[in-house]
């Protein structure tokens, strides 16, 4: 088995548990060094919470993509930006506070004409109990998200091509969110 090449090896397919071991290759383009991880391990590191900063931010596939993007208590609107959607490509945002905050929160992709743009809906829960609704993107040009004021929200972000990210999930405030172009 010591000299057979990764495409020969048998996938374990459904078989796979958490502490099975993959092979890593560290710092591929540097000095590279071979590992191991559990299954586990990797899918942890993965899947890690990231806390946004309390400032503009320009999110990355690198840092941000496939993982669960939450806040700091921000102290004013913020914009953050998704980079150019490719598929398969998925940011997923939860907020979650002890009460309602103050401010405003804006996710828009970095190209700023419109090219890039949300298919899908928002669900809002109206938090003084006015109304619940399913607001729509425009599904042709909308690129800016709007959660105005929010108490909670999930929203996911899922690229289907590389000028569309599909939309959905949850706003819970007394505000309600809205769908723009740039």
């Amino acid at each position: 088995m010591a000299d057979l090449k990764l495409t020969a090896l048998t996938s374990m397919g459904t078989a796979t548990a958490r502490e099975d071991l993959l092979h890593i290759i560290d710092d591929a383009s540097g000095t590279p060094l071979n590992k191991k991880e559990t299954i586990g391990d990797f899918m942890n590191a993965m899947n890690s919470v990231v806390v946004l900063p309390n400032e503009a931010t320009t999110l990355t596939e690198a840092l941000h993509a496939h993982r669960i993007l939450t806040f700091a208590n921000i102290s004013g609107d913020r914009i953050y930006k998704l980079p150019t959607p490719k598929p398969g490509l998925v940011f997923r945002f939860q907020f979650q506070h002890t009460a309602a905050d103050g401010h405003d929160i804006v996710i828009q992709p970095v190209e700023t004409d419109n090219s890039e743009f949300y298919k899908g809906s928002l669900t809002h829960f109206d938090s003084d109990g006015n109304t619940n609704a399913v607001v729509f993107s425009n599904n042709s040009s909308n690129s800016v998200l709007g959660i105005r004021l929010p108490e909670t929200f999930e929203v996911t972000f899922t690229g289907v091509s590389t000028t569309v990210y599909a939309i959905s999930g949850f706003v819970g405030s007394a505000t309600v969110p809205d769908f723009g172009d740039q």
